[in-house]
């Protein structure tokens, strides 16, 4: 009796970004693909860089040593991605995987591009990331859910030659 051949699943791992945790994105990346194995899967991995430009790796290009070695070694892989290839690209695979730490990644701007593409995603959507990613509009949507929650303080200023107005969140 003959194995019928499934389909590979074909998994997008999403990395990089603009935010200071670009290492650490990095290391997610690395992470996953070293646990997602199987012959029915395929991991392809995605970096963005710190001005989120996409770029398709080999899982091999992956391993570079730091986010500044990496950013070096873009140039070898040629143009990064229109938006339009990206979104083709990510249409080819059954689900994406979001590694992206900080900003962009964890602040619902990528999740909310995926669901305006129609991308499956792993992870909580682009609402609940923008919520939980303001530390005090979180701390003041659970105070109006009843939950017990701490004492917050939200500081603004406008700050000289800037142009415009920056909040910190205690």
């Amino acid at each position: 009796m003959l194995k019928s051949k499934s389909k590979k699943i074909k998994v997008a791992v999403l990395c990089g970004g603009p935010s200071s945790e670009r290492g650490i994105s990095l290391n997610s990346a690395r992470s996953v693909c070293d646990h997602l194995e199987g012959e029915d899967l395929e991991v392809v991995p995605y970096y963005f860089d710190l001005n989120t430009r996409p770029y398709r790796l080999s899982r091999a290009q992956l391993y570079s040593n730091t986010p500044s070695d990496f950013d070096f070694k873009l140039q070898q892989i040629g143009g990064a991605l229109s938006t339009a290839q990206l979104v083709k690209d990510l249409h080819k695979v059954d689900l994406v995987f979001p590694a992206i730490h900080g900003r962009f990644g964890e602040d619902g701007n990528l999740q909310s591009f995926l669901e305006k593409h129609k991308i499956p995603f792993v992870g909580a959507g682009s609402k609940a990331c923008q919520n939980c990613f303001d530390k005090y509009l979180s701390n003041q949507t659970l105070k109006q859910l009843g939950f017990a929650t701490i004492s917050t303080l939200l500081l603004e200023s406008k700050m000289v030659g800037v142009g415009g107005k920056h909040s910190a969140k205690l």
